[in-house]
């Protein structure tokens, strides 16, 4: 099976000297692809509120993340007209599918894109993190194939 509804999260790095060294990466490109920003003032926001080190994962994410509530950028600051873009998280831990009355299950990112169509998550699968979008998942490209059966362990709404 493939994803239809799949972007390339990769493009987010293209003119970006800093993600030419880097590997681990994932939550920088999930804050990009998330907050429409580039990849280095994700790199720095990434390395200042999560302390990452280069080339190394981003460790306690959702915790970080439900602590922040809200995230600010300051866009286009060398510019003559400066602009600054606040985003509200809301955050989930261990979202649990409606849909199954039986029992307890947890949303696949396939069933995840199907319930939440509408606005921006970043979602936190096992030790990797991805954006989707209007329910389309900005990811890896190797993730197109088989991501979609990874299971959702919290996901932060970005409004």
């Amino acid at each position: 099976m493939i994803l239809e509804n799949f972007t390339n999260g990769y493009d987010v790095t293209k003119g970006s000297v800093l993600a030419a060294g880097e590997k681990n990466d994932c939550a920088v490109r999930a804050f990009a692809n998330a907050f429409n920003i580039s990849y280095d003032i994700a790199h720095s926001f990434t390395a200042e509120n999560f302390k990452r080190k280069a080339r190394k994962g981003t460790k306690a994410m959702y915790a970080t993340l439900n602590g922040l509530k809200s995230v600010t950028f300051d866009l286009f600051t060398d510019t003559l007209f400066p602009e600054t873009k606040t985003y509200n998280l809301v955050c989930f831990n261990k979202p649990i599918n409606a849909d199954y009355t039986h029992k307890k299950v947890s949303y696949t990112v396939k069933t995840f894109c199907s319930k939440f169509s509408k606005g921006t998550y970043i979602v936190l699968v096992n030790k990797h993190a991805l954006t989707i979008k209007d329910g389309i998942v900005i990811d890896n490209p190797d993730m197109r194939f088989t991501g979609y059966r990874r299971i959702v362990e919290s996901y932060v709404k970005v409004c």
